[in-house]
């Protein structure tokens, strides 16, 4: 029963993380390709727009959680800061400014920036309030 209940809130989590990922992937190619947006304002502003919305869903959608403790946030938000450096600093050293080389870029660092995240969130900011 454990097993199963960890396999689907992994499942879950892989779900909403990789929606928020492949979206991110999708619109920052897109911005930064065909419209030339600027790479680095583009990557971070993007994401960092994504860190509520993908908190609230891995809340309630992954977690199930109405209530967490009050930290959870600031820890989600934090580990989010982390990855947000991550994937940015990636994206502008490599960026091509070819769409499909880019969006493979941004969706492979923002989905390994997930899976760590998903480690600390579930350790540490989705932990039941006592």
């Amino acid at each position: 029963m454990i097993d199963t209940l960890k396999s689907s809130r992994f499942i879950r989590f892989a779900t909403v993380g990789g929606g928020f990922s492949l979206g991110y992937a999708l619109l920052t190619a897109f911005l930064v390709g065909p419209l030339s947006a600027p790479p680095f304002v583009t990557s971070v502003v993007l994401y960092a727009l994504c860190i509520p919305l993908a908190y609230l869903a891995q809340k309630h959608f992954t977690f199930g959680q109405e209530t967490t403790h009050k930290g959870s946030f600031a820890i989600y938000g934090a580990t989010q800061v982390v990855s947000l450096a991550v994937v940015a600093t990636l994206s502008t050293r490599f960026v091509t400014q070819v769409y499909w080389m880019d969006t493979g870029l941004f969706l492979a660092t923002a989905a390994s920036a997930a899976i760590v995240s998903y480690g600390i969130n579930r350790s540490f900011a989705f932990t039941r309030s006592a």
